[in-house]
């Protein structure tokens, strides 16, 4: 659990500011997309973050361990949305590190 999330769901935090020029508000669904992929999240407003970036909790969006990471473990729902559903595999060349350990691009719309 980072600071700002919310307990026992999943979201993407942005700054108030980068949300409401965006036209959404806290809470909102919210349609996250990449040049790999895309999730649907529920959106949470922080403070905290800098203006011009969103942050995603790893570690939701998977169904197999059992009732806390499950929405649904007999259904096999996932909580939540798996961020390698939208984060490329792609290795930096000098560190030889992911975007898991860096930054991407992504577009934020209601959905």
């Amino acid at each position: 659990m980072d600071a700002g999330d919310v307990k026992w769901g999943d979201c993407i935090k942005l700054n108030p500011a980068d949300a409401a020029a965006l036209g959404l508000q806290d809470g909102d669904q919210v349609r996250v997309t990449s040049t790999t992929g895309e999730v649907v999240t529920t959106l949470k407003t922080w403070a905290a973050l800098r203006p011009g970036t969103a942050a995603k909790t790893y570690g939701q969006g998977h169904w197999a361990m059992g009732h806390v990471a499950a929405e649904d473990y007999a259904g096999k729902i996932p909580r939540g949305a798996n961020n390698n559903d939208f984060m490329a595999a792609d290795y930096e060349r000098l560190s030889g590190s992911t975007a898991f350990y860096g930054s991407f691009r992504v577009r934020i719309e209601k959905a």
